[in-house]
């Protein structure tokens, strides 16, 4: 589709010029996540981003998914491109802002998603935030009506140690107009997620996330009324 195309290709220059006038930190992530209920769901993640000297950021995941059963190659379920900037709004670096500006395609669909996430540190074990996203469906392959959804998250974070932290993500989103339903059968959905890090050395670092899930619409073929609740597993890798 021409949209990939364009996004691809402006990502890609914006790597390149960046690459070039700024160095900074790179980034590779693995992830494996697994829900446990009927019908399961199997992603794989690979997650690629730098963040340059100059507090800009760019990324690149993809994800495959197996469902029930991890049978033969994974299907590629959506791919996401992110460029960021972050900014410091006092002299203490308590108060950060983050603008960043992603872009989410699948084989059938493709989604624009700014967002805002305002950070503030309380001290050197305490952090707290919140982001805003509004996520829009640029393409449909079926034709149908695109999505309008409103995305809100809250962070708190604790380091208990210089290498462990743990953190709680509690996130709602509901769609905008008559176009659309989450997993729940309603135009609305909670989550909280929970994470535990475990930083290994300055390279290397571990996460579990665990994800609360709303329940399941009661219509639904697998898991109705039910949590399907999932596990996240992700190893990254800075140089």
């Amino acid at each position: 589709m021409l949209n990939k195309k364009i996004v691809g290709g402006f990502f890609a220059f914006s790597v390149l010029v960046s690459g070039l006038v700024h160095a900074g930190t790179t980034t590779i992530t693995t992830k494996y996540e697994q829900s446990f209920k009927e019908n399961k769901d199997h992603r794989v993640k690979l997650r690629v981003g730098h963040a340059f000297d100059n507090n800009t950021s760019v990324y690149f995941e993809q994800t495959r998914r197996w469902l029930d059963e991890m049978n033969g190659s994974p299907d590629i379920f959506e791919n996401l491109l992110g460029l960021g900037y972050t900014h410091t709004l006092d002299g203490k670096n308590r108060w950060s802002i983050r603008p960043v500006m992603e872009y989410r395609y699948t084989p059938t669909a493709e989604f624009a998603r700014p967002s805002l996430r305002l950070n503030y540190r309380v001290n050197d074990d305490w952090l707290i935030g919140a982001r805003y996203r509004y996520e829009y469906q640029t393409y449909s392959e079926d034709g149908r009506t695109r999505s309008r959804v409103n995305r809100f998250d809250g962070y708190l974070n604790y380091s208990l140690t210089d290498q462990v932290s743990l953190g709680w993500n509690p996130n709602y989103a509901y769609h905008l107009g008559s176009g659309g339903s989450m997993y729940t059968g309603t135009s609305d959905r909670w989550e909280n997620h929970f994470i535990a890090d475990y930083r290994i050395n300055r390279a290397q670092s571990l996460r579990l996330k665990y994800k609360r899930k709303d329940e399941t619409r009661d219509s639904a073929i697998y898991n109705a009324g039910e949590r399907n609740d999932v596990i996240e597993l992700n190893y990254s890798y800075r140089f």
